[in-house]
């Protein structure tokens, strides 16, 4: 699908809004053909001798000039909300790709930090410039066709040389198309390459400090630097010749006009009014070829933005980028509940069947079959790189999908979308590598859910209540950027209080206890023990091993079922 298909998709998301906004942008181009009508009219009546006529000709023009400026501001007003909801809905899309870990709207994870910035702002903005850029031509062409009408009944001639400017225009960006998009996408890949490589570096400022890497750190923020120094420049440079070239195309169609209408001038067959007239429009009919080759420019620019962002939807569908979806940003829709948390379903039997999962370096599991009854405690073992994740991944829906990729029935029945079902307060998932915020370690757990005694319960069943209440601030205590502030182990129990704060039937760990000491450990797996929790856990510690009801093992992708401890 062309650019401007997908960029009119996303423009008619608020429709009313948009039009309301085109209208009356478009309004404000064309107020100068009543503006030249009233010149032509009030030169006309001095020349005549009619001094009162020319006089209320002259309060007509400022009327009409200030209808002119109070157009701009309202048209203004309502386009720019369109323009927050076209650069909204788009970033919506992309983001709703990135967190669906499964189901038809799962996309590609981007590679870094940096790619995302370039995603989420630059190519959303240069999608909103192209449907900007539809005004301005609009507007232009509108103004232009009235007034060659009009033009054209006093010169024809003159009038017919206004259409050269805009020819040369057109074929001169039509030229330089595939440069144009060229330029556009090394540009926003040196810029992801810099925003990446600064973000990676703050992030792990402590890594690079202590094994003395900085100055390679800052030789590679250097080399990247250049590279996207010289991208930006040849970007740049190409963008401004080709609106200073439609600038000065312009310009000199003017001149051609003027040139041509020389000989009417000097017959006198122009009046003072056709010359008031002629020189009101001739300015605004050189926007119209700068116009041409602005949204020319914009169009190449726009493709390379849903280019790149189709590479992070699901199927790489381009027509993803721009689904229309229900966007919070005005009064009414604010209210609304959020649907996407499935009721409870009491957990009877969890039960899979040829699990399978494959990446596309071959990695993975195949053909595991095993189930979780109501309360058992199951642990998953193996060798390192066995697919002791993956199957974890795979099971929750959060692996690449394949056509084989086996059956998860809970309660008998099959579930669909995997990913979507296994959210709480049905399952919790917590990751080997926890992610936490640089916020109050209560906000890290409830994540927004406003229940102080759900958070205490949850930080009794993680076995870190203890630790927290020797805090001086308590649940208060920022924890700083990821857990800074915390020990390894404190990271992950108080992730383990935001996984089990819902209360969730099913507790998906992986290798939880590898940052926790023995008693520590013992106290975590007896407190999901007294609370009837179903937990799935991946370990290779006797301790968990220990109080299994069953061991999966996993060996080379493949997995073996034991319903009795083995001997460690």
């Amino acid at each position: 699908m062309s650019a401007w298909r997908l960029a009119w998709r996303v423009s008619q998301h608020s429709p009313r809004v948009f039009w309301l906004g085109f209208a009356g942008w478009v309004a404000f181009f064309t107020f100068p053909i009543v503006l030249g009508l009233v010149l032509d009219g009030a030169f006309t009546a001095l020349a005549d001798g009619r001094i009162s006529t020319a006089q209320w000709l002259a309060l007509a023009l400022l009327g009409a000039e200030i209808a002119r400026m109070v157009v701009l501001h309202v048209s203004a007003i309502w386009f720019t909300q369109s323009w927050v909801m076209m650069q909204s809905l788009l970033r919506l899309n992309l983001l709703t790709a990135q967190v669906a870990s499964g189901g038809d709207d799962a996309g590609r994870p981007v590679a870094s930090s940096g790619e995302a910035l370039a995603h989420f702002r630059d190519d959303t903005e240069d999608v909103a410039f192209f449907v900007d850029g539809w005004l301005d031509l609009t507007g232009a062409a509108t103004f232009a066709v009235i007034a060659v009408a009009i033009l054209a009944t006093v010169d024809p001639v003159a009038t017919a040389v206004i259409a050269v400017p805009m020819v040369v225009v057109a074929v001169v960006t039509r030229t330089l198309d595939l440069r144009i998009k060229a330029y556009r996408h090394a540009d926003r890949e040196a810029t992801a390459a810099v925003s990446g490589l600064l973000g990676d570096v703050l992030a792990g400022a402590l890594t690079i400090k202590v094994n003395g890497a900085a100055p390679s750190a800052l030789d590679r923020l250097s080399g990247l630097m250049d590279q996207r120094r010289h991208t930006a420049v040849r970007d740049r440079v190409l963008d401004d010749g080709l609106r200073a070239f439609g600038s000065s195309t312009a310009e000199i169609g003017l001149g051609l006009v003027l040139i041509v209408a020389a000989g009417s001038l000097r017959d006198g067959d122009f009046g003072v009014g056709d010359i008031a007239l002629f020189s009101a429009y001739l300015t605004w009919l050189g926007l119209l070829p700068r116009m041409i080759g602005m949204t020319l420019v914009r169009r190449r620019q726009a493709t390379v933005a849903f280019e790149r962002m189709q590479r992070l939807v699901a199927d790489e569908d381009p027509t993803r980028t721009a689904v229309h979806r229900p966007l919070p940003l005005l009064g009414p829709e604010l209210d609304r509940p959020d649907p996407s948390r499935p009721p409870r379903v009491p957990l009877q039997r969890l039960d899979v069947e040829g699990l399978a999962a494959a990446y596309p370096t071959g990695a993975g599991i195949r053909d595991v079959s095993f189930s979780l009854p109501r309360g058992s405690f199951t642990v998953v073992t193996g060798p390192v790189g066995s697919g002791k994740t993956t199957l974890l991944r795979a099971l929750l829906g959060l692996t690449w999908r394949t056509d084989t990729d086996g059956v998860v029935r809970w309660n008998g029945e099959a579930l669909t979308d995997r990913a979507a079902f296994l959210v709480p307060p049905q399952c919790a998932y917590l990751p080997q590598v926890p992610q936490l915020l640089s916020d109050s370690l209560a906000d890290n757990v409830l994540l927004g859910l406003a229940d102080d005694d759900a958070l205490r319960r949850a930080l009794v069943l993680a076995a870190v209540d203890d630790d927290v209440a020797a805090m001086a601030d308590g649940t208060g205590t920022l924890i700083g950027p990821r857990g800074v502030r915390l020990s390894g182990g404190q990271r992950q129990r108080i992730a383990a209080a935001r996984a089990l704060v819902h209360h969730p039937e099913l507790v998906v760990l992986d290798d939880l206890s590898s940052a926790l000491d023995v008693g520590t450990e013992i106290r975590l797996w007896e407190n999901l023990a007294a609370a009837g929790t179903t937990v799935l856990a991946v370990s290779h510690r006797a301790v968990a091993l220990d109080r299994a009801d069953q061991v999966i093992e996993v060996i080379d992708g493949t997995a073996e079922v034991r319903s009795a401890t083995p001997t460690i």
